[in-house]
């Protein structure tokens, strides 16, 4: 007996194992293979797959497993879902043991017995530990494999998207609806993590994780510990150097568009946000299509995704979800065209923030924008009805604050470079060395 099946495959950041694993799955006419992934990694993700498995459909969503899973689960059509992590090996007979729990209507869902790819007896011991967890709490890690019926899953509304937990609180949910199945049929997950992050301290960090979770501690709180992030953030929005920008700074110039002065501008950007003290630094792009490209201009330590919207307010909000969702408290976006902006304005920005001294901070641009915002979490219609690339945004900002009740902070004026005055007045005042190199290259010569 077999059973329709759709087989959903989260993604981020690692393509050459998703096509090891699409490699693996069989080819099965009661199998559907669904990928979730960023949209900034859909295109890469959707050329990987579909070289290797051609009916592999991809979904995107926002970056975040469960977001991503959801996104995968709304296109299934299998009368069962299985959620299985990308550097996870499937046995073939796992869709037999589906098939075969099927026939019971008591069950909802259910999980395979956790297994590593390692001889090491300290994988022994985190398989045993994993046992007895799934046994006597019936709390599977998605690393398990879990399996739900498609009509339950849709009806429990799916995953939480949180930054953390989500398994644990879909399968607390799942309990509540019918029996889960302890599958003995094991799932052999990559040792890769435990040996990178040792075996009992990430062990130890799982169950310290869920210990504080179970008592009611904020999933972000903990996503931001699991993965080591810092409180504070500041976010770089950029447009890739290579795609159409800046349409003003070169018409000032008198010259046709140069991708290298925009790289060069970013480029100084970036420079100065690593010099503030104790924060976590992220590159928000666009288009989707360059999210190589923006990756080569930073480091690993950066944090890089890709901007959601249509207008500026649009992505500017989503931004700001997105960093939130991580776990950060504090939030500073900028632009790329602050190639001398002083670190220290930018760090008064977030210690008004921690202090609370205010809702939202704002940064004066001398063209009555303006050059810096800071949140502590996204305040949804902030970035609405604004007459962007007018002289008023700022002003319009201030009175949308108003509206919602977040109390307006002021840092120091600063300018954004978008003509040839303040291109000039950026080179003459120093801290903007690759804008300067970019000068001397054409002669030194500004128009």
């Amino acid at each position: 007996m077999s059973v329709p099946i759709s087989v959903v495959i989260p993604v981020l950041r690692d393509t050459a194992r998703l096509i090891t694993l699409l490699q693996r799955l069989p080819a099965r006419p009661d199998l559907q293979i669904i990928v979730g992934a960023t949209a900034g990694e859909g295109t890469e993700v959707t050329e990987a797959a579909a070289a290797v498995r051609p009916d592999v459909l991809v979904a995107t969503g926002r970056p975040g497993r469960g977001a991503q899973m959801n996104a995968a689960a709304r296109e299934a059509t299998g009368e069962w879902v299985l959620f299985l992590h990308v550097d996870s090996e499937l046995p073939e007979d796992a869709f037999t043991e589906i098939a075969r729990v099927s026939e019971d209507p008591a069950v909802v869902g259910g999980f395979f017995r956790f297994s590593l790819d390692s001889a090491d007896w300290r994988a022994r011991v985190m398989e045993w530990g994993t046992a007895q967890r799934s046994r006597w709490f019936k709390l599977p890690y998605g690393d398990q494999g879990i399996f739900v019926r498609r009509e339950v899953f849709e009806r429990l509304g799916g995953y939480r998207e949180l930054a953390l937990m989500e398994d644990v609180e879909f399968v607390r949910r799942l309990r509540r609806a019918g029996r889960l199945h302890r599958s003995p049929v094991r799932l052999v997950t990559s040792a890769r993590r435990w040996r990178q992050h040792g075996w009992f301290r990430r062990m130890g960090g799982n169950w310290f994780l869920m210990t504080l979770y179970a008592a009611g501690v904020n999933p972000r709180y903990l996503a931001r510990r699991y993965e080591g992030r810092r409180r504070s953030v500041v976010a770089v929005l950029a447009r890739a150097p290579s795609a159409r920008g800046k349409t003003r700074l070169f018409e000032s110039l008198k010259i046709v568009p140069d991708p290298a002065l925009l790289r060069a501008l970013l480029l100084d950007t970036i420079a100065r946000v690593e010099r503030v003290p104790g924060v976590d630094c992220a590159l928000a792009y666009m288009p989707a299509s360059a999210r190589r490209e923006m990756q080569s201009l930073i480091s690993e330590s950066w944090t890089c995704f890709e901007q959601r919207g249509c207008d500026l307010g649009e992505r500017m909000s989503a931004a700001f979800e997105d960093l939130h969702a991580l776990g950060y408290e504090e939030i500073v976006l900028i632009g790329s065209d602050l190639p001398n902006v002083p670190p220290t304005v930018i760090s008064c920005a977030l210690e008004m923030i921690k202090r609370r001294a205010a809702g939202v901070v704002l940064g004066p641009a001398s063209d009555g924008g303006y050059y810096l915002v800071a949140l502590r979490r996204p305040a949804r219609g902030l970035f609405e009805q604004i007459a962007w690339g007018s002289a008023s945004v700022l002003a319009q900002t201030i009175t949308r604050a108003g509206t919602l009740g977040l109390p307006v902070g002021l840092i120091e004026d600063w300018y954004d470079v978008d003509d040839a005055a303040s291109l000039h007045r950026a080179i003459t005042e120093g801290g903007a060395p690759r804008v300067a190199e970019w000068r001397s290259a054409r002669g030194g010569v500004l128009h």
